[in-house]
């Protein structure tokens, strides 16, 4: 038996502002307050059913590694570097590594933050493992590529990345397992 959970976001604008960050502190508690849990304090994150849980809080917090990880390979365009496979696995990691390898042949790094700012899209749950898809539309503004050797900035691009990505959950160990990534001009 197949269960699905969820629901289609449309994006009008990447403007969602700064990144969002998950009150993970649970509410105080005094004589005159009912006793309520953190998972109750919180509104759903994105309005999707289950997206309040703690599969797509876990979801989200590995995308977000996995962009902390990015960030730092990119600097250096390191395909080996051991982060990633912290935070992504099977065509996701492959992907990034790609990306990587293809940089570091051109002779570029890319340095600056990325500022992801993840949706959830659906929570899925067919059995084991739960999967839960994410959207983002990523300001790349202040991450740029740079010819390693002289400084050089590339060529300008597009400020944004769509990226769309599924977090699977490995009996127990959450990954990003598909990724991709298009350069546009808004979204």
């Amino acid at each position: 038996m197949v269960i699905t959970v969820g629901a289609v976001i449309v994006l009008t604008s990447c403007g969602y502002g700064s990144t969002t960050s998950v009150d993970t502190t649970s509410p105080s508690v005094t004589s005159a307050q009912p006793v309520t849990t953190a998972a109750q304090a919180r509104p759903p994150l994105d309005g999707v059913p289950g997206s309040d849980g703690a599969a797509a809080r876990r979801a989200r917090d590995v995308y977000l590694g996995m962009w902390h990880q990015l960030t730092i390979a990119a600097a250096s365009s390191n395909q080996h570097a051991s982060g990633l496979s912290m935070y992504t696995t099977g065509s996701a990691l492959t992907e990034l590594r790609q990306l990587l390898y293809t940089d570091s042949m051109a002779g570029k790094v890319v340095l600056g933050k990325p500022a992801p700012n993840p949706r959830i899209a659906a929570v899925r749950i067919p059995e084991v493992p739960l999967e839960v898809d994410i959207l983002d539309c990523v300001d790349t503004s202040s991450w740029r590529k740079y010819k390693a050797r002289d400084g050089q900035a590339d060529a300008a691009r597009s400020d944004r990345l769509l990226v769309t990505a599924t977090a699977r959950n490995g009996e127990g160990d959450w990954k990003i397992a598909t990724l991709a990534l298009r350069e546009v001009d808004s979204c």
